[in-house]
């Protein structure tokens, strides 16, 4: 396989993955991850594409993704189960990961992340005409640049379609932390989905608890970190126990 850029910080007895946003790096966990490397095994990796990671050469649908970061784990020599902390399409990954590979996953850390329903239902929202014509050009100039060819958002729909094929969450612990303010440029309407599905989050699991962040937007572990590791060091007590 081909390396991803990846750290391996800490070396307690439970194993954490960080997934990160939508071309994001591993650093933008970089408020959090010391203080759960102090209790924990932590792996931080940048997808395809992402910092002096290699570049996609297939489409990323959901399962290839998995496949990366479930890879770059026993490369790392950093076992299972894993407490995964994902942040926006993070959460995406998570929740098929959790689904593929059940025994791997002992509980999951939302970040303000996303729900695969809620994916369909923002694209039946109309942004303002500007951001449209924004987003359009962007995506068009990407497209002349190698480096983004195959990039993980050509591939949703198809990995959301996944995650409702592969059969039932497991009965895990699962925390979903959310950024109450909204990102300027956001529509209200989509700001009003987003958080009602940071609600239908908690109905992954039996065991679930819900954190509001209310002075952050889409980034709470940059916003309000502090907060985050300690939702983050709540979640280990919990995790090993559901793993006896």
């Amino acid at each position: 396989m081909n390396i991803l850029e990846h750290r391996v910080v800490g070396r307690g007895e439970h194993s954490v993955l960080f997934l990160n946003g939508f071309r994001m790096s591993y650093q933008s966990w970089d408020k959090v991850y010391p203080f759960v490397a102090e209790r924990s095994t932590v792996l931080l990796m940048n997808r395809r594409g992402v910092g002096a990671s290699p570049k996609a050469k297939t489409p990323q649908r959901g399962d290839t993704v998995v496949e990366d970061i479930r890879g770059m784990a026993r490369w790392a020599q950093v076992p299972p189960p894993y407490l995964l902390v994902a942040h926006s399409i993070g959460g995406i990954y998570a929740n098929l990961y959790a689904r593929m590979f059940g025994s791997e996953v002992s509980g999951v850390v939302f970040v303000d992340a996303s729900h695969p329903i809620e994916i369909v239902e923002q694209n039946n929202i109309k942004p303002p005409r500007a951001l449209v014509a924004l987003n359009n050009g962007l995506k068009a100039i990407e497209r002349l640049f190698d480096r983004y060819k195959y990039s993980e958002d050509e591939c949703i729909h198809d990995t959301v379609r996944l995650i409702d094929e592969a059969g039932a969450f497991p009965d895990i612990p699962v925390t979903v932390v959310t950024g109450a303010k909204k990102l300027p440029f956001v529509p209200s309407a989509a700001h009003a989905t987003h958080l009602r599905y940071q609600e239908e989050l908690l109905w992954l699991a039996r065991a679930s608890r819900h954190v509001m962040c209310e002075n952050s937007s889409h980034f709470p572990q940059i916003t309000e970190s502090g907060k985050v590791v300690g939702v983050i060091l709540d979640a280990l007590p919990q995790v090993a126990a559901n793993t006896l």
